[in-house]
């Protein structure tokens, strides 16, 4: 792999990002494939309107979202291309059952994400939910 295609594959990849942390939904369809598949899949739905409504639901939920992108490697053919993120935010929207509560979140999620023709195909998500619902002030027993 040249270095020029493993730089292109992290460009795309951060326009996944930039789209969330921006609100810049055109970002969405030059970094996803039509068919773009999210494992686990999302309540919002598959392919970039799925993403899209993704975002909207997010963006409502966390007022003044900063996403950083905490570290990236591309593989050997710039096919795969794993990203460890973090996101801070105001919690002032419902989620997981909580309304919002004004409080500063941060969450973590690594990322997985295989790419065909320079556009992401799939992405591995995971995120640190029990994380985030404790800032939220869900307890858990046993």
């Amino acid at each position: 792999m040249t270095a020029h295609r493993a730089a292109e594959s992290e460009t795309v990849v951060r326009r996944f990002y930039q789209a969330l942390a921006t609100g810049e939904t055109d970002l969405v369809d030059e970094a996803l494939a039509p068919d773009w598949e999210a494992v686990p899949a999302m309540r919002t739905g598959g392919g970039p309107d799925g993403w899209k409504a993704g975002i909207a639901h997010l963006r409502g939920v966390f007022t003044d979202l900063a996403v950083t992108i905490e570290g990236v490697v591309v593989s050997g053919d710039g096919e795969l291309v794993a990203v460890r993120s973090l996101a801070r935010a105001v919690h002032t929207g419902e989620l997981l059952g909580v309304p919002g509560t004004g409080r500063t979140v941060e969450f973590r999620a690594s990322d997985v994400h295989r790419l065909v023709d320079g556009r992401i195909v799939t992405t591995w998500h995971l995120e640190d939910y029990f994380g985030l619902a404790t800032q939220l002030g869900l307890t858990f027993t046993r």
